[in-house]
């Protein structure tokens, strides 16, 4: 998936269009040009030629000589370049990469720089070649990179599968990679981890480009990990956080995902905190990193992102598209990509205007690929081996009487401190609270907002079955909802204050071999909603439509008995991720993400 250049040929045919000596395949006609290497917006047409812009301005003798060309009229309209998402797992759409094209394409996307490092953690290598495979005979450029974090932290948790250094030899040279996914494991950088140091140096010695992982990393441990190489960052946590990292050269990626979500805050105190500053937009550049179908379809995919920076963030339009557009290009160092200019990828998109940003059409790799939001090109689904479809199989099941939480040994009745995982509505850090619990009939009791939280190995590597306690859901009633969409090892994850509801939950999942389920006990006894999710247990194999139509269904039913966070399932998911602070639950345990280790689940 790297850059490569055209042929003696290619760019022979193409000069000659350009000259007027050959027709072109294509001509857009009437359109007011978005500039955003100048900054300026004037009328233009333009010529296209096989999968590149050959000329920009006036088309008058190419239209004279070449009269029954094809021609699409944008009059009153505006065109900018195709939309560059800098970070984004489409495996957390819950949609095959197919399904995804489907909903983006119409929003403008036209080129994505994707991490599966969720299929790789379930599926390993073999997982990826199938992604990989998918993603390149889609009309959206698919720029895949090489996970770097499989699993995220290797001493803390047990992974389905391991990817070493080792394995990277071969994955640096092959060119269908195109860079070194997020490095998630900072504290593998910043206190050199031989394995991490050896895939770093690999990477880069390849010539490829490092991303970024590091919330809430300042100081000298920032410039640390940015010493390692690594050029961005899109889990920046406050503005001055990312004030220092821009000042460090560090790319900075505004996030609007379904839960994560910083664009406004982040991009808001730039423009008040930066202002004297000359160019600190330059190395602003934007991502969605997790985006779910329903938001998809209903918001929107960078178009969503678009209307923010102008209307929320109040940036000039054309500054929001550079930073959508050329910026992505530039620091991905392709030089082919971001903008409407003569040798170009053709990668144009038709909008309304600049500040609601309706996409009208869509110019993918010099094709038409999209018009009035509906695709001109058919998109059949991928068909998938059965063991992509067959990933849940934990070694260990639990009866309903496991899923509660004894006391320590030598407890007696009364109260006991405890570590508690805090959650915080669309944030991906959790807080950790010491208080006090209480133990009656050597189990912990359920009050003040506690929840029981459970972790199944469902790979089947260990058996092992963690337990902890939660606060934040304000669960109304007896529930439970599980997901084994869990980053990045993707366990099966069980939250609830009810064991009953909590086995159903897990039952559910072990059904459909994957995917998210809620459960409820009231007087009209157990009802239970569930979404399956059987390729590698994260993604649907179902129409996205559908898919966006059941997650609806499921976040309405969530709505009336989770009174403490908007996007249940979203908040569960990141439960287990032992690499954003402050305290996550493995496999092997509570982990205290600051000190980097397992720690008791009752304070001593």
């Amino acid at each position: 998936m790297n850059f490569s250049g055209r042929t003696p040929q290619e760019i022979e045919r193409q000069v000659a269009v350009s000259m007027g000596d050959s027709p072109p395949d294509l001509m857009i006609n009437n359109g007011n040009i978005v500039n955003v290497m100048t900054g300026e917006i004037y009328e233009a047409d333009i010529a296209l030629k096989d999968n590149r812009i050959v000329r920009v301005g006036d088309i008058t003798d190419i239209k004279t000589k070449y009269p029954n060309i094809g021609e699409i009229n944008c009059a009153g309209s505006y065109l900018i370049p195709g939309l560059i998402d800098t970070h984004l797992h489409t495996e957390s759409t819950l949609l095959t990469p197919t399904s995804f094209t489907k909903l983006a394409l119409p929003r403008g996307t036209t080129c994505a720089v994707v991490d599966p490092h969720e299929i790789g953690n379930v599926l390993g290598i073999r997982g990826l070649e199938i992604y990989i495979e998918e993603v390149r005979r889609l009309p959206i450029e698919f720029l895949v990179e090489i996970p770097s974090c499989v699993p995220a932290a290797p001493i803390l948790e047990t992974g389905a599968n391991i990817l070493t250094s080792d394995d990277y030899v071969p994955l640096v040279n092959d060119n269908r990679f195109f860079a070194l996914a997020e490095m998630m494991n900072f504290p593998g950088v910043i206190y050199r981890d031989q394995d991490v140091m050896r895939k770093l140096s690999l990477a880069e010695n390849a010539g490829l480009i490092i991303e970024g992982h590091a919330p809430a990393l300042t100081g000298k441990d920032m410039q640390a990990y940015l010493t390692a190489g690594i050029s961005s960052c899109h889990e920046s946590i406050g503005v001055s956080e990312v004030v220092d990292k821009l000042r460090a050269g560090c790319k900075i990626q505004l996030r609007e995902g379904s839960f994560a979500r910083n664009l406004i805050e982040l991009g808001t105190g730039i423009k008040s905190q930066m202002e004297n500053a000359i160019s600190p937009w330059d190395n602003v550049i934007i991502c969605s990193d997790d985006r779910h179908a329903d938001d998809l379809l209903d918001f929107g995919h960078l178009d969503h992102s678009l209307r923010l920076l102008v209307n929320e963030v109040g940036l000039d339009p054309v500054k929001a598209i550079q930073i959508c557009t050329i910026n992505p290009a530039n620091h991905l160092l392709r030089p082919d990509l971001g903008a409407i200019a003569p040798g170009k990828i053709a990668n144009i998109v038709k909008i309304n205007n600049l500040t609601d940003f309706k996409v009208g059409d869509v110019i993918s790799q010099g094709k038409h690929v999209v018009h009035d939001h509906k695709l001109l090109v058919d998109l059949t689904e991928n068909h998938y081996p059965d063991w992509a479809l067959n990933t849940v199989k934990p070694r260990f099941i639990p009866d309903e009487s496991q899923f509660n939480i004894s006391g320590p040994l030598e407890t007696e009745e009364g109260k006991r401190k405890a570590h508690i995982i805090g959650v915080i509505e669309h944030s991906l850090i959790t807080d950790h609270f010491i208080e006090e619990v209480m133990i009656e009939n050597n189990k912990v009791v359920l009050e003040n907002g506690l929840d029981y939280f459970f972790l199944l190995d469902r790979h089947g590597k260990t058996g092992n079955f963690s337990k902890s306690l939660v606060k934040g859901f304000n669960f109304d009633g007896n529930v439970a909802i599980a997901s084994t969409v869990a980053h990045d090892s993707h366990q099966l994850l069980i939250i609830g204050n009810n064991s009953r509801c909590m086995y159903y939950a897990m039952k559910e999942l072990l059904n459909s071999n994957g995917g998210q389920s809620i459960v409820i006990e009231n007087d009209r006894g157990i009802e239970r909603k569930t979404l399956p999710l059987p390729y590698a247990g994260l993604m649907s194999i179902d129409k996205p439509e559908l898919v966006a139509e059941k997650m609806k269904d499921m976040k309405e039913f969530s709505q009336k008995v989770v009174m403490g966070i908007s996007e249940p399932f979203m908040s569960l998911s990141f439960l287990a991720l032992p690499v954003i602070p402050s305290l996550k639950l493995t496999d092997k345990g509570l982990v205290d993400v600051n000190k980097f280790e397992v720690i008791e689940l009752f304070d001593n």
